[in-house]
């Protein structure tokens, strides 16, 4: 039997563009919520957020009490 490792990375782009049409800046829980809808198992999330946040296309909005929102490029 052969275990391969799941890319999450696509469907998770879909959960940010989802909830950044549907409400512009969300919180951590949200992304969680909408991510498990979506099939993602929970511990991938932390990791993805991690990796979309590192590449630029997910900031968190500091002064909006840690929202997060894609970056408009």
């Amino acid at each position: 039997m052969v275990i391969t490792d799941i890319d999450y990375s696509n469907k998770f782009l879909e959960v940010l563009q989802y909830l950044q049409s549907t409400y512009k800046k969300f919180p951590k829980f949200m992304i969680e919520i909408i991510a498990e809808n979506y099939g993602i198992p929970t511990r991938e999330v932390k990791e993805l957020i991690y990796i979309y946040r590192k590449k630029g296309t997910l900031r968190i909005l500091k002064d909006e009490g840690y929202y997060y929102q894609l970056n408009k490029s």
